[in-house]
């Protein structure tokens, strides 16, 4: 974790530099002297070199602070864990929702797979996939907030503050979010449990009296939770990059729409701090789950102790 952790620190770092432009122009305009921009370089160390701008973020993350914004307005660090509630239980809110609904369905489809039954929920799942999120978020937005009036369009209240108004609030973002991940599993769950149906252990369930879902339930399930819930966990970096989309549609001041604002002002320090907090999230859940995996397997935990 921690070699990907740097090697990404380095690879979002360079990604930044090789965009190119001068954002010391950008942030005083074409008209501005070259003495204003000389200045402006030197305040925010611009005129170093690569390395030295690298080691001096990189080292500001280790002690806590990842600097201050170019245009002064707020401090970065503050920033980030201020936005990052909302950003969570989006992401969060969406995989909880997303991981039980595609199970039932992808299994409900691998047991039907060779009926119309089955075929149909394959097709559902590909028009998941083919709907682009910012359209989903805009007819959400239509029908359940403008026309029905059930839920609120924009904007978003701390849990800590209101938890109903929260929830309420979150309620279009993550259904939104959620669909396409939903989606994407369903099939993955679909093409794993068609594997686990033509092995062995399941021709002995169903030999000792299993009907065919339970056997699906019981024991194809569990054999197959490892790739399941690996693909679950990556899903996270997709539920990240969806959030930028599902947070500006609906004005949820999460670290996606923070991360659209700095690329666009070009804020180099915030949109490299965020994604290296974004990196970060991901690589912890996966290690996460690499220490579960003995828990959810056991022939890793016996294979262990044998060794």
């Amino acid at each position: 974790m921690i070699a990907s952790a740097f090697a990404g620190s380095v690879v979002i770092f360079l990604l930044l530099r090789m965009v190119g432009g001068d954002i010391a122009t950008i942030m005083l305009g074409t008209k501005a002297t070259p003495e204003s921009l000389a200045l402006l370089r030197e305040a925010f160390g611009l005129n170093r070199s690569w390395l030295e701008q690298y080691l001096s973020w990189i080292g500001g993350v280790f002690r806590g602070d990842l600097g201050e914004a170019y245009t002064g307005q707020y401090v970065i660090g503050t920033e980030i864990a201020h936005r990052l509630e909302p950003t969570l239980i989006l992401t969060f809110g969406s995989l909880l929702i997303s991981i039980p609904i595609a199970l039932m369905v992808g299994v409900y489809s691998a047991i039907n797979f060779k009926r119309w039954r089955g075929v149909s929920v394959d097709v559902l799942a590909q028009v998941g996939l083919a709907i682009p999120q910012f359209f989903l978020a805009l007819v959400f937005v239509i029908v359940f907030a403008v026309r029905l009036g059930w839920l609120p369009a924009t904007g978003y209240v701390s849990v800590s503050i209101d938890p109903l108004v929260a929830f309420q609030s979150m309620v279009l973002p993550i259904t939104t979010l959620s669909l396409g991940i939903t989606a994407v599993f369903t099939r993955f769950v679909r093409t794993s449990m068609i594997e686990q149906m033509n092995e062995d252990y399941m021709r002995t369930a169903k030999a000792k009296g299993h009907t065919v879902r339970s056997a699906a339930i019981v024991h194809g399930l569990r054999n197959s939770a490892i790739p399941i819930t690996t693909t679950g966990v990556l899903q996270i970096g997709a539920l990240m990059a969806g959030s930028v989309v599902v947070e500006n549609v609906f004005g949820i001041p999460g670290i996606g729409r923070l991360l659209l604002t700095s690329v666009m002002t070009r804020e180099a320090i915030t949109v490299q701090s965020l994604a290296l907090v974004i990196l970060l999230i991901i690589l912890a859940m996966n290690l996460l789950i690499d220490l579960l995996y003995g828990f959810l397997d056991p022939r890793i935990r016996h294979k262990e102790g044998r060794k």
